[in-house]
């Protein structure tokens, strides 16, 4: 019996290659992390992102010689990254006109809006009349902060004199604090005794998939090695 090399086929070798991509992509996709889809973690939204159409709490121009931002607050049962905010947002004067307004997440200092933890610019932005059934505004977070379970956190709308904006109603009863600012969020009072404006949070994270067992991963990996070794030469024996 004798033991040669023989060189391998063009084919053989794109075979090999194939066999040994496609290990290599399995092994990757056994323990890359999977990302779960946006989920809703807070809402006082009715179903289908209902809310009040008939009013809501001022920002903006009022025509009371205030600058008015409007705060409301969230807790959170478990910690998670922020994805979006949605705000039911409507025009209530001079309208159609395309606003600049300021969306933010804030932390909490003493009941009231503290800290900017990401803040989203409106500019030039048509919102729907007051009394409409509106789509809400939703800004999109790039930081995807952590908001931590059992903190309290707010979000704020802004805008100037130049704008007259409703932040519309919850529809669902809705009662936790509310804060009002009439210096455009320079400073804030709370709880304002107004009714809560209707908003969501949602969130999104990875949840990364088990580890498969060491034995799993070893057996791919040594199968691999042999296909590299089969690329060089092939042992055949000939009789």
């Amino acid at each position: 019996m004798i033991l040669t090399n023989k060189i391998p086929s063009s084919n053989e070798k794109f075979a090999a290659r194939s066999l040994a991509t496609q290990l290599f992509i399995w092994a990757i996709a056994l323990v890359a992390p999977s990302v779960a889809p946006a989920a809703v973690v807070f809402t006082n939204f009715g179903p289908g992102l209902a809310y009040d159409t008939t009013g809501g709490n001022a920002v903006g121009n009022a025509f009371d010689g205030n600058n008015y931002g409007e705060a409301d607050t969230f807790t959170l049962g478990a910690s998670a990254n922020l994805a979006s905010l949605k705000v039911a947002l409507s025009c209530s004067v001079g309208c159609p006109v395309a606003a600049n307004f300021t969306i933010a997440l804030t932390g909490d200092a003493g009941d009231q809006p503290g800290a900017i933890i990401e803040s989203f610019s409106f500019p030039a932005t048509t919102l729907g009349i007051l009394g409409g059934n509106n789509a809400p505004v939703t800004a999109n977070s790039v930081l995807h902060p952590l908001m931590t379970a059992g903190t309290q956190y707010w979000v704020t709308v802004t805008s100037s004199l130049a704008y007259s904006i409703a932040w519309n109603w919850n529809s669902i009863n809705d009662t936790t604090d509310q804060a009002l600012s009439t210096d455009g969020g320079g400073t804030w009072f709370a709880p304002s005794g107004l009714t809560p404006a209707a908003f969501e949070v949602d969130s999104t994270a990875s949840t990364t998939v088990p580890e498969p067992g060491a034995g799993l991963l070893l057996s791919g990996g040594l199968l691999a090695c042999v296909l590299c070794k089969h690329l060089s030469a092939k042992a055949t024996f000939l009789r």
